[in-house]
């Protein structure tokens, strides 16, 4: 019998209205995530990818209680999520913590790095005297990497691989189960992105945590996730072991983003990209009938634009892809 997860989202909308620009040209809605379904087990890592505008910070924000949900379910060890106020949210903000993508905007410029790290203690556990928290906000500064003379400085002082160590410091400092990292590293540089990669990675080991990784470069989720759930225009185009997804991808979405990866150059050349994405993003606003993908789609039948795949199971693997043609070996 399959352990209970730690983490189940069903049938998961966030769907919201769209403002248009003159009153008659009524209020179109935004399907920013339509329909979305997965399980996350402790200590696992979950790489979550698609490109900008598919709804992935939405789906993050839903998660923390931060944006309402139109419909479905979140569950954490088995209580539901969707519904709770600010303060019944309150006991599982220990629980559940957020990496937010701008590593020094999501920190209060003027505050020293130490009372930063310190707040959430102070808190969520106010049980702790000062000395303690002081202690424990310095200890959790060693184990990312930043070294006791940054305590005292100003967040507006740090380099963004800095703040982002800060910021990860802050987000485990309560020892949560539950760690999501929205696009984390899409602001740093790529010699800074490796470091903070390798830094999740070995205290997800560590502390048997629970991660959602949010990118929209299936290059670097690769690095992490243990499965990969491919996103486009708020819906679940593919999701599987991290391996499978990798070596054979079934949706024409997720190949298109594995043919968009950067190749490894030779020495002094810039990484070049094999492939780009063909044809312009959809509105989130303005989604097409039958499989949203299909505008941009190489392999694009009449099917795709009658009717609105489901996922279906890969045949031999633990892998789900919307496309009408997997059972033909997609």
């Amino acid at each position: 019998m399959a352990p209970a997860p730690l983490l189940s989202v069903r049938r998961l909308r966030v769907h919201y209205p769209k403002r248009g620009l003159l009153p008659w040209t009524g209020t179109p809605t935004i399907k920013a995530v339509d329909d979305l379904h997965f399980d996350l087990q402790p200590g696992e890592t979950l790489g979550i990818v698609g490109e900008s505008g598919c709804g992935k910070s939405t789906l993050a924000r839903a998660l923390v209680g931060l944006q309402a949900a139109s419909a479905g379910s979140i569950r954490f060890r088995g209580q539901e999520l969707i519904g709770l106020d600010r303060k019944e949210w309150k006991p599982l903000r220990r629980e559940v913590q957020l990496v937010f993508q701008d590593p020094l905007g999501s920190l209060s410029p003027k505050m020293k790095v130490i009372d930063i790290v310190a707040e959430p203690l102070k808190a969520l556990m106010p049980e702790l005297p000062a000395d303690q928290r002081k202690a424990r906000a310095l200890a959790m500064l060693a184990r990312v990497g930043l070294g006791e003379e940054l305590a005292d400085r100003k967040a507006s002082e740090l380099s963004g691989g800095q703040g982002q160590r800060v910021g990860i410091a802050r987000a485990l400092i309560v020892e949560p189960k539950l760690l999501i990292c929205d696009e984390p590293v899409s602001a740093l540089d790529v010699s800074i992105q490796a470091q903070i990669i390798n830094l999740l990675a070995d205290l997800a080991r560590e502390r048997n945590l629970a991660m959602i990784f949010i990118a929209h470069d299936l290059a670097v989720v690769r690095q992490l996730a243990d499965r990969v759930l491919v996103m486009y225009l708020g819906k679940v185009m593919e999701q599987g072991r991290a391996d499978d997804v990798y070596t054979r991808a079934r949706h024409p979405y997720t190949r298109a983003l594995l043919e968009a990866v950067p190749v490894i150059a030779a020495d002094g050349e810039k990484p070049k990209r094999r492939r780009l994405l063909g044809g312009a993003a959809i509105q989130p606003g303005q989604p097409p009938m039958g499989c949203v993908f299909h505008p941009r789609c190489p392999l694009v039948e009449h099917a795709c634009v009658q009717s609105v795949p489901g996922l279906r199971k890969v045949e031999g693997a633990e892998q789900y892809a919307a496309c009408h043609f997997v059972a033909a070996g997609g």
